[in-house]
């Protein structure tokens, strides 16, 4: 009887991969690589690989070590040409069976979200790369086989993901609590941030908390920011709940006490702004516009963030 892991060790060391002259497009790999990583930190905990803002976000800081000079960074293509290695399969939406069926290739992540609801593995390979030891081997088959001469890189990134991942664990595991610099785990100020920002923007399911845009590009690239409620320089407080996802325009307008998110869980906005002003009268559309909130309450932010938030923008009034 054939040895299931060989098989697929097999499999992952003989990608369908694009090539131009001598260069392995990275694209297939990098993806792989980026879903071991979710099943490692907890991200994935089923047998369905999502589109998602994780999964394209993964996949960009691996590409973006690989990467040749032509090579684009559209994870949204190995997300649909993988499904020719055999062991990757979609499930189209329901009523869309049809139109996957002739789908040649993805037409952006709007269209692909269109027509695919997740991808999946074969269950036996699922069940293998749920295994420490066998995701291991399989990631550094990986790395050996289509990336051997970035290993180094890529080893720290590794090494960096799983910082990242438990730190988000611990994260989300504290919602009632201040995260004190004497209970956080210690990690260093680029693991803390991005841990950070994942798990704000995750919780906001990457929406703007004021405006509620919500862009994902096709390279991955979201819109938002993960945005301090009382900045970390005065609480040295990573508590997801002294957080709030907002664009880049918002956000700017927050740090600069234009407008403030209040206890009543709406908006307020500075006197000093004039309706008269192009710019001013959108920020002005904001005054009493509820916040938009997470779907999971006890991640809603604290009273004593927004009480800071309200009290300097009446202050600078």
């Amino acid at each position: 009887m054939p040895d299931p892991f060989a098989k697929y060790e097999n499999a992952f060391a003989s990608l369908r991969c694009g090539k131009v002259e001598a260069h392995t497009r990275p694209h297939k790999p990098v993806l792989l690589l980026a879903l071991l990583d979710l099943l490692e930190s907890g991200r994935i905990v089923e047998n369905r690989v999502d589109l998602s803002p994780e999964l394209l976000e993964h996949f960009n800081r691996y590409f973006e070590i690989v990467k040749a000079r032509d090579d684009s960074p559209t994870p949204i293509n190995p997300f649909f040409f993988l499904r020719g290695d055999k062991f990757w399969h979609h499930r189209p939406r329901p009523g869309m069976e049809k139109a996957y069926r002739y789908m040649r290739g993805p037409r952006g992540i709007r269209a692909l979200n269109e027509v695919i609801e997740y991808a999946y593995l074969d269950d036996e390979l699922y069940e293998i790369l749920n295994d420490p030891g066998c995701r291991e081997k399989l990631r550094r088959t990986i790395i050996g086989r289509y990336f051997a001469e970035h290993t180094q890189a890529l080893n720290k990134l590794i090494r960096e993901e799983r910082q990242i991942g438990q730190h988000e664990r611990f994260l989300k595991d504290l919602p009632g609590d201040r995260v004190s610099e004497k209970r956080a785990p210690k990690v260093n100020d680029r693991v803390r941030d991005t841990a950070f920002s994942r798990v704000v923007r995750d919780i906001y399911d990457y929406r703007c908390a004021a405006c509620g845009l919500r862009i994902i590009l096709d390279s991955g690239i979201s819109i938002v920011d993960a945005a301090h409620l009382i900045p970390f320089s005065e609480s040295h407080d990573d508590n997801p709940r002294n957080g709030m996802a907002l664009c880049k325009n918002h956000h700017w307008a927050m740090d600069r006490f234009l407008i403030a998110p209040a206890p009543d869980h709406r908006w307020h906005v500075s006197r000093s702004l004039d309706d008269r002003i192009e710019g001013q009268r959108d920020l002005l559309d904001l005054k009493y516009r509820t916040i938009l909130l997470p779907r999971d309450t006890r991640y809603s932010p604290k009273k004593d963030s927004l009480e800071w938030r309200q009290v300097r923008l009446l202050r600078t009034d």
